[in-house]
C-alpha cells in the first residue's frame, strides 16, 4: 500500500504533466515508482523554481505532503488555476507513425486482462514547434504510481525515449490536459477491473 507521500507526489506529477518536460516528468516518475521520494522531494521543488512553473494552492499542499524542504516550497510561485494545455491532441499519429503502430500492439497485448486495471488508451500530443508524443492513459485501482514506472520501462525499451504515460485512478478529478487528451483517445484493451462499478 502506498504511503501518503507516494500518493500525494504520483498526484502532483499528473497535475504537472505539459507543464514541466517530458524529460523531466518520466524521470521524476521513474523515481517515485523505484522509490526514491528523499531524492524527488529535494528535485522536484528545484525543476519548479528553475522553469518558473507555478502551482495552484492544491498542488502546494500536495509539494509539501511529498516531503519536501518547505524552503524551496515556500518559494515556488503560486497561481490561481492551472494553465491550460499549449497542445493540442488528437486520435491519430502523424502520417509517419500511421504506417503501423508497433508499440500500440505491444501494450495492448501485455496489458489486456490485466488485474486492476480498467481502460487503456492512446492519443497523439502535438506541440505548436510540430513535435508529436504518443501519451498512454491508463485507469488502474492501486499502486499508479509503480504502474506508470513500468509501463514507462517498456515504453523506452520499446525506442520512446521520453515516455508520457498518465495512469489514473478512477476517481480521480481530470486537469485540462488529461481530459483533453481523453476526449479524443482510441481504445487500446481493456483489464480486468470493473471500473463502472469500482
Amino acid at each position: 500500500m502506498p504511503d501518503n507521500a507516494e500518493l500525494n507526489a504520483h498526484e502532483l506529477l499528473l497535475r504537472l504533466a505539459g507543464r514541466l518536460s517530458d524529460d523531466q516528468l518520466w524521470r521524476f516518475r521513474d523515481w517515485l515508482a523505484s522509490g526514491a521520494m528523499p531524492v524527488l522531494g529535494r528535485a522536484l521543488p528545484r525543476a519548479l523554481l528553475h522553469d518558473r512553473v507555478g502551482l495552484t494552492a492544491d498542488e502546494h499542499v500536495l509539494l509539501r505532503g511529498i516531503g519536501a524542504d518547505p524552503a524551496l516550497t515556500s518559494s515556488v510561485l503560486g497561481i490561481g488555476t492551472a494553465p491550460e494545455p499549449a497542445y493540442t491532441f488528437t486520435a491519430e499519429p502523424a502520417h509517419e507513425i500511421a504506417s503501423g503502430d508497433q508499440v500500440g500492439v505491444v501494450l495492448g497485448a501485455t496489458l489486456r486482462g490485466r488485474e486492476g486495471l480498467g481502460e487503456v488508451r492512446c492519443a497523439w500530443r502535438h506541440a505548436p514547434d510540430g513535435r508529436t508524443h504518443r501519451v498512454v492513459l491508463v485507469t488502474a485501482i492501486a499502486d499508479q504510481h509503480r504502474l506508470a514506472g513500468e509501463l514507462q520501462r517498456m515504453l523506452r525499451a520499446l525506442g520512446e525515449h521520453e515516455p508520457c504515460v498518465e495512469v489514473l485512478a478512477p476517481d480521480f478529478e481530470l486537469p485540462p490536459y488529461h481530459r483533453l487528451a481523453l476526449d479524443v483517445s482510441e481504445l487500446l484493451c481493456f483489464g480486468a477491473a470493473d471500473l463502472a462499478h469500482a
